[in-house]
């Protein structure tokens, strides 16, 4: 993993846990909808921003490929 893909990864996973924190704290969703849907986001991108700080694979690179 190369630099630009390691700062590519820590904003993109700041954005998902930013944009989960927001789904949990402010979403006019039902809650049995937005705070499952937001912890799952939060978790995502809080490790792919910690797996590009200590450069190990995260977990959204280990389910392969995507389409």
């Amino acid at each position: 993993m190369n630099k630009i893909e390691r700062a590519f990864s820590a904003v993109f996973g700041i954005f998902l846990l930013g944009i989960g924190a927001y789904a949990v704290l402010f979403s006019e969703a039902p809650l049995h909808w937005a705070v499952p849907a937001g912890i799952v986001m939060a978790l995502l991108g809080g490790n792919l921003a910690y797996s590009s700080y200590s450069c190990k694979p995260s977990w959204l690179s280990r389910i392969g490929p995507l389409p």
